[in-house]
């Protein structure tokens, strides 16, 4: 308990108490049933002199209270998996400032994680309400104040009737002026994600004196009000007719609308009643099939030819006016679906006694609200107004007058909305890289080549709908993971090469506190502490608080340094770059893993976790069921001859085996079949067919490998080719979209690139083709990086032509991280890759001439 008693000493009878006991709640708080491990239940007592201060502290309580609990944040991060797999780790955005204006719901939560997850600064994200009765609205708002975040509130209504608003719709106009100017003053472009309540306002067109720089528009009642205000001076991307919210977001909103309706009515017959519905567009067209599955008698009004004939070749009973559909039918509900006047004052002396009206849109029926009709209305707490009618009759307005789906709910599912949040994403990230060479206008078809190519269906179809689960390659739990676990961890990146300068930007990202080891790099960043002269120099002191180590170093460096760590820190948690040691430390290496069983070791392995190769799978198994491959050939190349003359690290020991061989095997074994994949290991070198370019410099500067092998009924050919001393040039062919200026594929992106990652496998009549990052094709055509194509091909006619966006390092590094700092037991690195490099390496040095053989080990 806590008092506040007066100054003076002689009066110290206690002016307001605190109290306070742990409780349990009556029910969860969130969609997934989420309970923080701690729940308070507080009282306060005050006298009235002290009114004032005891409603001070008691806004302060309710807002620190009602933010949601880290527990229930990590809750809402696992329930949108899909979300979590598409947000980049670097993107564009950090650099911009983001409004995002929809409903406070636990989705819109997410999706701002996720922004701040993308690198947008907390501090230039404005978040903005609609205004809806959502039920942890207020919880929403607390969490992003909390976060950081700027959070507001910009009504539907006061945007729909600015006269009758004005002071209110002034107020929060003048917080959107200042975060703009804000923005702009610190060099930062502003994109809105909004339903057209911005643009609206005239921050969009071209003569506007305060104009921001970019676009997504999510509703069709947005389009309308973009349409009417003038040429746009801004590229705006319309989510709200694209494929993504037509075919994945309608269906959930639907269903979202009737969940709620008969929630609002459980003691109303709904079998075998006539229903109005009031719209037949995308979203009144699904409602209509939803309450006909109920039993309704359907009854449509639009005024589009085009819709009513849809909906009488659906069998509904179909009207041009509501007028004509009262006085035809006798409704118990009446259903509004178009952001429009529903009803007229006409309409009003039709409506039949008892009928309840269900609006699905803010204006739907806004006519009985209108003070100049003056109807008497009772409010009916939790369920909506019952408004007396001239002639004496009733009717009942479910809800607050606007989407009936968001009245004292949380709406539509977090998984159901999965999909749509991470498409905005992809998206917003897709526009503010594009947004300097998009002209001004909306997009539409451009959205719909953005998500195609991202992934997405088939990364939804694989989550949530696919018969058999396809294990997802990625963590999901963002925040109760990687996050959470590295949130102000000390940990030390051991050598600050191309490797270790990724390994620390990435630890960085999740807010790991850096050191960073290397004697060979006096240009040590001075954003971390460095330590130039290596770890025998580093004071125990600080080596003390290190809670993750990260090995970088060159190859041969490993064993030594993870003798220094461990005999010093003999239960530390260390993320190995591969190879984990040369081949003939193999045995050292494991031995010294064998006694040191406290500690934790895992070794990065990126594309064990390339999506690209699940999309790859999925496609196999959908184009070619139950055909296994009988060809595979995975081809790596990078021109390392500039490195070398650099003086940059070069491996003598196994030469081009030593660079991009073990990511090869990585790609093969994701591909193949558990029992091929183990045969090709167990195999000797000797049986395969070797070609071999030898290097004074290098020992071996290229090397192909083709190997027969036979499992069960299934012959298979595997071909692997590397080669790091010449330029290779690998390239597809010309993709679909390219020539049309819409999706990802850009020309001249970058110069000609001087590495080249490309897989092959034919299956059945098919070619599949994966071309990892970067990724080039003929005409010059090249996608960013970390995006991947996915081709496959029959007949010379291409079936599938797909771009993945995806960081495997990111993944890799996350992935191991999450493993390290857990509590489940860490599988043993697997060495059988490592083996199979060593021998082969054995193998070409006992077939090196002779005189390259000197030249190599001197």
């Amino acid at each position: 308990m806590l008092t506040a008693t007066d100054a003076e000493p002689e009066n110290s009878t206690p002016q307001l108490a605190l109290r306070w006991h742990p409780y349990t709640p009556l029910q969860p708080d969130t969609l997934s049933h989420a309970i923080p491990a701690t729940h308070l239940e507080i009282l306060l007592d005050h006298k009235e002199q002290v009114a004032d201060a005891a409603a001070d502290l008691t806004g302060w309580l309710r807002t620190a209270l009602r933010r949601f609990h880290p527990d229930e944040l990590d809750q809402i991060t696992a329930t949108m998996p899909l979300l979590a797999q598409f947000t980049p780790t670097t993107s564009v955005l950090a650099d911009w400032a983001v409004i995002f204006r929809d409903h406070y719901v636990e989705n819109t939560l997410g999706f701002l994680l996720a922004l701040q997850h993308a690198g947008v600064p907390t501090q230039w994200i404005y978040a903005l309400a609609k205004g809806d009765r959502t039920h942890n609205r207020d919880r929403v708002h607390a969490t992003l104040l909390d976060l950081g975040c700027a959070s507001g509130l910009l009504d539907n209504t006061a945007i729909n009737a600015p006269d009758t608003h004005a002071t209110e719709l002034a107020a929060a106009l003048h917080q959107v002026d200042a975060f703009i100017d804000a923005a702009h003053e610190a060099g930062r472009k502003v994109l809105v994600i909004d339903d057209g309540g911005l643009l609206a306002q005239g921050y969009g067109r071209a003569d506007a004196p305060r104009r921001i720089d970019a676009a997504l528009e999510l509703t069709v009642s947005g389009l309308k009000r973009i349409t009417a205000t003038g040429e746009l001076g801004i590229p705006v991307l319309n989510l709200a007719r694209s494929q993504l919210k037509t075919r994945l977001g309608y269906p959930e909103i639907a269903d979202s609308c009737l969940r709620r309706l008969r929630a609002l009515l459980p003691a109303i017959k709904v079998t075998g009643r006539p229903a109005v519905v009031i719209g037949y567009g995308t979203l009144g067209s699904r409602l209509a099939q939803a309450l006909r599955h109920q039993g309704c008698q359907i009854h449509v009004v639009d005024p589009d030819p085009l819709a009513l004939i849809a909906a009488a070749e659906a069998g509904h009973a179909t009207y041009r006016t509501t007028a004509d559909a009262l006085r035809a039918v006798h409704p118990f509900l009446i259903v509004g679906t178009t952001g429009d006047d529903a009803l007229t004052v006409d309409d009003l002396q039709l409506l039949p006694d008892g009928a309840y009206l269900a609006p699905f849109a803010t204006r739907d029926f806004s006519v009985l609200a209108d003070p100049d009709r003056g109807l008497p209305a009772t409010e009916i707490p939790g369920i909506g107004r019952r408004y007396r009618l001239s002639g004496g009759g009733q009717v009942t307005l479910l809800g607050d007058g606007r989407s009936m789906n968001l009245f004292e709910a949380d709406a539509i599912p977090n998984q159901g909305y999965d999909a749509y949040r991470a498409g905005t994403l992809i998206a917003a990230d897709a526009l503010c890289r594009r947004a300097d060479n998009l002209t001004p206008g909306i997009h539409t078809d451009l959205v719909d080549d953005i998500i195609l190519n991202s992934g997405l269906y088939s990364a939804y179809y694989d989550t949530y709908l696919a018969t058999e689960q396809q294990p997802s390659p990625r963590a999901v739990t963002r925040q109760s993971a990687t996050t959470a676990s590295l949130a102000g961890m000390s940990a030390c990146v051991v050598g600050y090469g191309a490797a270790g300068r990724l390994h620390a930007q990435i630890l960085a990202e999740h807010g790991a506190s850096l050191t960073i080891v290397d004697p060979k790099h006096q240009d040590l960043p001075k954003a971390y502490r460095g330590f130039p002269n290596g770890l025998e120099e580093m004071p125990a002191a600080v080596r003390s608080t290190i809670g993750l180590w990260s090995v970088c170093c060159p190859t041969a460096d490993h064993l030594p340094v993870l003798r220094t760590i461990l005999a010093k820190e003999p239960e530390a948690r260390i993320l190995l770059e591969k190879p984990a040691c040369q081949g003939h430390e193999i045995d050292a290496f494991t031995a010294l893993l064998a006694s040191h069983n406290n500690a934790r070791f895992v070794v990065t392995d990126q594309y064990q976790h390339a999506r690209a190769l699940d999309v790859l799978t999925n496609l196999m198994a959908r184009l070619e069921p139950g055909t296994e491959p009988d060809y595979v050939a995975v081809t790596f190349t990078k021109d390392r001859t500039g490195d070398v003359a650099q003086g940059r690290f070069v491996d003598r020991s196994y030469g081009v085996l030593g660079y991009e061989w073990l990511h090869m095997l990585a790609v093969l074994r994701r591909i193949l079949p558990a029992e091929a994949a183990a045969a090709y290991l167990a195999q000797q070198p000797q049986h395969a067919e070797l070609w071999a370019t030898y290097d004074p410099r290098l020992f071996v500067s290229a090397l192909t490998e083709r190997t027969n092998l036979t499992y069960g009924a299934t012959r298979l050919r595997i071909e692997l080719t590397s080669s790091i001393a010449t330029p290779t040039v690998v390239l597809g062919s010309t993709p679909r979209t390219a020539t049309s200026g819409t999706g990802p594929w850009r020309q001249g992106l970058r110069p000609a690139d001087d590495r080249h990652r490309r897989v092959t496998v034919h299956a059945g009549r098919t070619q599949f083709t994966v071309h990892l990052d970067p990724v080039t094709a003929t005409g010059g055509w090249q996608l960013e990086r970390n995006h991947h194509r996915v081709t496959a091909e029959r007949d010379g006619l291409m079936l599938h032509d797909e771009v993945v966006h995806d960081s495997p390092l990111h993944t890799a590094i996350r992935n191991a991280t999450t493993t390290l700092m857990g509590t489940c037991s860490v599988p043993e690195p697997d060495l059988g890759p490592l083996r199979r490099i060593a021998a082969l390496a054995e193998l070409l040095r006992a077939q090196q001439p002779t005189g390259l053989a000197e030249q190599t080990s001197a």
